[in-house]
């Protein structure tokens, strides 16, 4: 939901936010039955699901978001 309030500020439309609790199955199933535009990832390995969705054909980039690491859970 924070990622959610942080792209409304800047006008930005997220369609589908999958949350960082899921395993590499579930995720990497996810994104190859969806075949979205573009995938952004927010944390947790981002270089191998970054490399992964580039050998599917995605394009996929780490996102540096502000204030994520001075926030609590």
């Amino acid at each position: 939901m924070r990622i959610r309030a942080r792209a409304r500020q800047r006008a930005v439309e997220l369609p589908l936010i999958i949350s960082d609790h899921a395993d590499w199955d579930e995720l990497t199933a996810t994104v190859e039955e969806l075949h979205p535009g573009e995938v952004w990832i927010t944390h947790g390995r981002e270089e191998a699901l970054a490399r992964w969705a580039s050998l599917q054909g995605i394009p996929a980039r780490a996102l540096a978001l502000v204030g994520y690491e001075d926030e609590e859970d």
